[in-house]
């Protein structure tokens, strides 16, 4: 990204009086669909009379100040105004060259090769005026409309709120304009800030790398005096009292670029990463309604950055991810401490695809084969045998399916169910060190139970498994010992996989269910029949890596982050 925020180095002058305008309600009952990006990276920061703009990889994110709620993130049209997928970090804010807040009204001002760009957050509107040369610097008139003016190509250029331009003679007179400060200025004004600028925010904990984040770019709140906005290179956005030198992290988004897996949590839901960077990595929660974030960073001992996580499963107070590096565990509460278990440890292989949460642990399915994890901290494992002897023992127990790649992992009752490259099958979920082999569930004479089972999904009496041209409803029966066997498998039409590509995930509720692939998401209503197909680029930006159906919200997890969609009372989305 070019230099951000090069206005001169006059302060902000206090702002004329008048309405702020209608009340902003954040990201609320009204947004059918938001994605939302990574804003660990902040590379601009801008400030206008009421809302907070960071500008990062993962897009523009608005944060209303006087509300204190986040907007929704930028617009698709604001993506294309930038010439790129803002929330992929392909091309977008790195052409950005100059950035302001508008001290009049709620716009953002962004300067890019060519044109500069005005953004009214209330209203999703996005103008583009074209100029001569690449903009350097925004700054705006003191007196009449407050037009923006514009240093582009050696010139300056008075660019009216309705995209009319005007040469203008020479530079205009400094006690004239509104100039917003930067970084530089700041800087100036509050010397603390150059010196170990990370001891504004909160210490990380102690199993966790120090970071020295650097700042990026700085903003000044017009209307108060000591609030200053801050951008950094790794902890995101902090809004920092600076009479007291006293630092708030503003979480937003995605800890790393790009969702690759995610799980339910009580009042929210946890999102994993791909591992696309190489400083930084780990989950991400937030609540159903977008405000509040958490970041889970990798410890020193468990490093997440770089790693790509497939699967997420969570219980209680632990999270389970299924990575290329591994089995890890992850405790959401305390000092959030990390274990990773590999083939140094027990499992068949590093590739580890899919998982399932237990009470003692957690069932691993990897590229060779299927194992179970204890849970090492000291939990009591169940009695799977009437002799204590029998008892699991701590660590990786015994492979299953040897050699054969395991896709996912589904538990129903007492059974686990296992998709694999030969088929389904199924096995006692406490057979944690017994010699019970694996059971081949057997639906007749349909051969598409044999064929490698993609995903699984289950929801009340439902049980779904895909395979590369059928998604499959299994009808269960259950034994006496409480063990369920697939008695018939029926096909379902209605959810094609040849509609979304290659699959990737099954998800069911109660109202719907949902086939994801890498060619899109198609929705069925299980009420009325009715379904809904989601493409890849018309409808989303890339594959659907993970899908969770909870309430009347959908998540899914794509290489662009995070989205969430309202859905429809059929449980289908707009």
């Amino acid at each position: 990204m070019c230099a951000l925020l090069v206005a001169g180095t006059a302060a902000c002058a206090p702002l004329p009086g008048g309405s702020v305008g209608p009340v902003a309600g954040g990201i609320g009952d009204t947004d059918e669909q938001v994605r939302v990006g990574s804003f660990a990276v902040i590379d601009g920061v801008a400030v206008s009379r009421r809302f907070v703009y960071a500008v990062g990889p993962g897009g523009v994110a608005v944060y209303d100040r006087f509300a204190e709620r986040w907007m929704s993130p930028a617009t698709r049209d604001l993506e294309r105004e930038l010439g790129g997928d803002m929330a992929g970090g392909a091309g977008g804010t790195g052409m950005i060259t100059a950035l302001a807040g508008d001290p009049v009204e709620e716009a953002l001002w962004i300067g890019v090769p060519g044109a500069v760009i005005s953004y009214r957050p209330f209203t999703g509107q996005v103008q583009r005026t074209m100029l001569t040369g690449v903009p350097q610097r925004i700054v705006f008139d003191r007196a009449g409309t407050g037009d923006a003016l514009v240093f582009s190509g050696g010139q300056w250029t008075r660019v009216s709120r309705v995209g009319i331009t005007t040469p203008m003679a020479g530079a205009p007179v400094a006690s004239q304009v509104i100039v917003p400060p930067t970084l530089a200025d700041l800087l100036a004004r509050f010397p603390a800030l150059r010196a170990q600028p990370q001891l504004l925010v909160q210490a990380p904990l102690p199993n966790r790398p120090r970071q020295p984040f650097a700042l990026s770019a700085g903003a000044a709140s017009p209307d108060r005096a000591n609030e200053l906005w801050l951008g950094t290179r790794g902890d995101g956005l902090v809004r920092l009292d600076a009479a007291f030198s006293q630092g708030t992290p503003m979480r937003f988004g995605l800890l790393d670029p790009g969702a690759g897996a995610l799980a339910r949590a009580a009042d929210g839901v946890w999102v994993a990463g791909l591992g696309r960077s190489p400083s930084r990595g780990g989950l991400t929660f937030t609540t159903f309604d977008l405000q509040r974030w958490r970041w889970v960073e990798g410890t020193i001992g468990v490093p997440l950055a770089g790693v790509r996580t497939f699967a997420m499963a969570t219980r209680e107070r632990t999270a389970w991810l299924a990575t290329d590096r591994g089995l890890v565990r992850v405790q959401l509460d305390g000092e959030q401490d990390m274990t990773s278990y590999t083939t140094l440890s027990g499992l068949p292989d590093d590739r580890v695809f899919a998982v399932a949460a237990h009470p003692a642990g957690a069932w691993a399915g990897t590229a060779r084969g299927v194992a179970f994890v204890q849970d090492d901290r000291g939990a009591a494992a169940p009695d799977v045998r009437e002799e204590p002897a029998a008892a699991p023992k701590r660590g990786v127990g015994a492979t299953r399916l040897a050699g054969q790649p395991v896709f996912a992992l589904q538990v129903t009752g007492k059974t686990l169910w296992v998709g694999t490259m030969a088929g389904l099958l199924s096995l006692p979920v406490d057979a944690i060190e017994a010699d019970d082999a694996p059971v081949r569930a057997t639906a007749g004479s349909d051969p598409a139970l044999r064929r490698p089972v993609r995903a699984l999904a289950a929801s009340d009496s439902v049980l779904l498994a895909v395979t590369d041209d059928a998604v499959l409803h299994l009808v269960v029966r259950r034994t006496a010992s409480g063990f369920a066997e697939v008695g018939q498998a029926e096909r379902l039409p209605a959810l094609e996989p040849r509609l979304v590509g290659e699959p990737t995930r099954l998800a069911v509720d109660a109202r719907a269910m949902a086939l994801a692939g890498r060619d899109g998401l198609l929705l069925l209503s299980r009420a009325s029949g009715a379904s809904r197909v989601l493409r890849v680029p018309a409808d989303l930006p890339g594959p659907v890596l993970d899908v969770l159906l909870e309430g009347e919200w959908l998540f899914l997890a794509t290489p662009q982050g995070l989205w969430r969609w309202r859905r429809t009372r059929d449980g289908l989305v707009p």
